[in-house]
């Protein structure tokens, strides 16, 4: 079967999805993006990369039908599996080609259609026009089914999942030696994308109050992104070098040795589907502090994690707090999460039912 996978993403998220398809299907990733594809991608055996810089920024479907409607019709798939709903698989709608999944990734359903109405008529006319519609969260499915009227059983809902053979704990001081991290530091993980979708001021804010007057605390975030200069920024005015590190993003397989070097992992997100860097912290049997997103409530509630609103840099701070005078609740929650992520998290199990979808469909 020939899959033609069209992202305007280009990031982890699609490489999960592709290293796992090219073992079973002949597939070309077909990229619509200013920023490059990770390595990880480019180094997949087996899979074919057209990569193309649309000429309207973030709105390929203006720019790029022509290009598009080439590239399938000399591939010729028998299945078109698209994401980002409005940016890319609009173009596969226009075209009126079947069999197509859409594949929501959260914001182009949670947020984006309900600032703008391009973008609402983008997306009805996508997900009605498209065969099936795969999603990471219930919450997203009944957004889509409320404020579109499309039928449920048109929805697919499965957690993406993670690779659980390689985010397994290990020992935590040797992962602290490797980064050159002291063995007493209470040290909190945040891998988002530094956006502003993803609290990162928020965040900022907290930490800064949880810290002051401790010098056993350390924040490693594990990312870049647009808001990176002000970010730090705001580590130089308060001078919080010594308690927080950006280093950019990590390439997935390294990612590991942080988590596990980690006590917390935390996530201010302002809207979300089903995170895969919360699994992948979950997994690794961290402690969790996540915002109250409803996607994130089908994963934490009180029994294995800290839930605090958005928007609230006080309670982020008090969240920090009670996990750090209190070891021990982590070590439970830990061992929650563990259990958690390896029922429902097993991207090795998951993505059979991406499978059934294709069958079902092509």
């Amino acid at each position: 079967m020939k899959v033609l996978y069209v992202t305007s993403n280009g990031g982890i998220h699609d490489y999960r999805f592709l290293k796992k398809l090219v073992e079973d299907y002949d597939v070309l990733l077909l990229h619509y993006a200013s920023d490059t594809l990770i390595d990880e991608i480019k180094n997949i055996n087996g899979l074919k990369i057209i990569s193309k810089n649309p000429a309207v920024k973030s709105f390929p479907f203006l720019s790029e039908r022509s290009h598009f409607k080439k590239v399938y019709n000399d591939f010729k798939p028998d299945i078109v599996h698209s994401g980002y709903v409005w940016q890319v698989g609009i173009l596969a709608s226009n075209l009126n080609v079947h069999p197509h999944l859409s594949m929501p990734w959260g914001s182009d359903i949670l947020v984006e259609p309900d600032k703008s109405i391009l973008k609402r008529m983008l997306v009805k006319k996508v997900i009605n026009q498209c065969d099936h519609l795969q999603c990471d969260a219930e919450f997203v499915k009944k957004k889509m089914i409320d404020d579109y009227k499309i039928p449920a059983d048109k929805v697919t809902v499965f957690p993406w999942g993670i690779d659980l053979n390689l985010f397994k704990p290990s020992g935590k001081q040797v992962s602290r030696k490797e980064l050159g991290l002291d063995d007493n530091l209470f040290i909190v993980v945040f891998n988002r994308h530094l956006t502003s979708i993803y609290g990162v001021s928020d965040l900022m804010e907290g930490f800064k109050l949880f810290s002051t007057g401790k010098d056993d605390v350390k924040l490693l975030m594990v990312s870049g992104g647009p808001q990176r200069i002000e970010t730090q920024k705001f580590i130089n005015d308060n001078n919080l070098n010594s308690k927080i590190t950006i280093t950019g993003r990590v390439p997935n397989a390294k990612l590991p040795v942080y988590l596990n070097a980690s006590d917390i992992y935390i996530s201010t997100s302002l809207s979300d589907g089903t995170s895969l860097s919360l699994l992948e912290a979950m997994a690794m049997g961290l402690g969790i502090i996540v915002t109250d997103v409803p996607a994130i409530r089908e994963w934490i509630n009180n029994d294995n994690g800290i839930i605090v609103p958005i928007n609230k840099s006080q309670e982020i701070a008090k969240a920090l707090e009670s996990y750090y005078l209190n070891r021990q609740l982590i070590a439970e929650h830990g061992t929650l999460n563990k259990e958690i992520a390896k029922e429902r998290a097993d991207w090795d199990k998951n993505y059979l039912k991406l499978k059934e979808i294709f069958d079902k469909i092509v």
